[in-house]
């Protein structure tokens, strides 16, 4: 009986440096064996789960986490890697509490407090997810909370802090996509197109998924390259088919080709997702004013008008229903929240000089969502 554990062990730790070297079919081959040998072993059943998280074969993850947590309730790695699937899942309170119980297993697990840092972002609560995520880079996580803090960074408008945070991330890991992604999001927030297009193309050429694709593809439809920007929205689309970000930013890329009925489709199929998303309710009302549709257009920006865009295009909606002091109101209320150049005209050409104007000649505000990743680490026991 020793003699089979010890076989199995040997073979767990031969997958853990197959994991390292990148060899992840050799990696499964040798935990499946390690369970056929010493079935009552841990560490191989939460090693092959967390293998199976990153193919996004969830449930036979979890099969495999909950009896690897039967066999062994005091090792943290099950706990951690259940917390990165349910966090996956959208699971975030149940994500909380185990990793809470991992961490009560084991207080110096970095690849737990990373963990809980992007359970915690995904609750949006970002002084949790710092504090949590500081705790992991001081245990020594391997640059995912360094992401994670650039990317609450990132939102917080420290950008030369986030900067800093994914250039030390990639020094301690060059092989990560994800850093070069946000880092290209950094730039475009810069105004830096030329980096972010090359930081979006390095992230796609490392695996970045559907992300630096999509983002890549924003910036190509701003450029007004729109069959290079198409061609990468339809493959991020392909990865990540219920996505409301890639759904909504190449409808993006069919409002600003005039190709109305197919952007809507995918506006839909967006909102399908996220029924609260901003950016795919303000494009959504965008063609509904283009199609005559006002009280379904101001319905839509309604429930968009947290962003100013959507506060520009209330303002069109109101004009075309001859509201003229609604329209007013909105388009100062989006020049008070972002100072849309948008809103300006359109302030201007309203409060003219003119008794009747063309609402073709408002200027709608389309928008796409250029998107930063937060990481997961899942915990490998050798």
């Amino acid at each position: 009986m020793a003699e089979h554990i010890e076989r199995a062990r040997a073979l767990n730790r031969q997958a853990c440096d197959d994991i390292d070297q990148g060899q992840l079919d050799a990696a499964k081959d040798a935990l499946n064996k390690a369970i056929l040998v010493a079935p009552d072993l841990a560490a191989p059943h939460t090693n092959l789960g967390a293998l199976y998280a990153w193919e996004g074969e969830l449930e036979a993850a979890i099969t495999l986490h909950l009896k690897a947590r039967r066999l062994d309730p005091n090792l943290s790695a099950p706990h951690t890697n259940l917390g990165v699937v349910y966090a996956w899942r959208g699971k975030l309170d149940a994500a909380i509490q185990s990793l809470k119980t991992a961490l009560q297993c084991n207080p110096d697990s970095a690849e737990a407090y990373t963990n809980l840092g992007f359970a915690y972002i995904c609750q949006g609560k970002l002084d949790a997810a710092i504090t949590a995520s500081e705790k992991a880079i001081q245990l020594g996580d391997g640059g995912e909370a360094k992401l994670n803090l650039g990317l609450i960074y990132t939102w917080q408008g420290r950008l030369d802090a986030a900067i800093e945070l994914y250039q030390n991330a990639l020094k301690t890991d060059p092989t990560l996509a994800e850093p070069h992604n946000n880092l290209g999001f950094v730039y475009l927030l810069q105004g830096e197109l030329a980096r972010a297009i090359q930081a979006f193309k390095t992230s796609i050429k490392l695996g970045g998924g559907e992300e630096p694709h999509t983002n890549l593809g924003l910036v190509y439809s701003w450029q007004g390259k729109y069959d290079e920007a198409i061609a990468l929205h339809k493959k991020a689309l392909e990865m990540a088919p219920d996505s409301t970000e890639v759904q909504t930013n190449l409808g993006f890329v069919y409002i600003c080709q005039n190709r109305l009925d197919a952007a809507k489709v995918l506006l839909e199929g967006a909102l399908r997702s996220d029924p609260n998303s901003a950016e795919a309710n303000t494009n959504l009302g965008i063609i509904h004013s283009h199609q005559g549709r006002t009280e379904a257009a101001i319905d839509s920006h309604k429930k968009a008008v947290p962003i100013a865009e959507a506060h520009n295009n209330l303002g069109i909606a109101y004009y075309q229903q001859d509201n003229r002091d609604a329209a007013i109101a909105a388009f100062k209320a989006a020049i008070e929240a972002e100072d849309l150049p948008e809103a300006h005209t359109n302030l201007s050409i309203v409060t003219g000089s003119l008794e009747t104007i063309d609402v073709s000649e408002l200027q709608a505000s389309p928008i796409g969502i250029p998107t930063g990743v937060p990481a997961v680490w899942c915990e490998f026991v050798d």
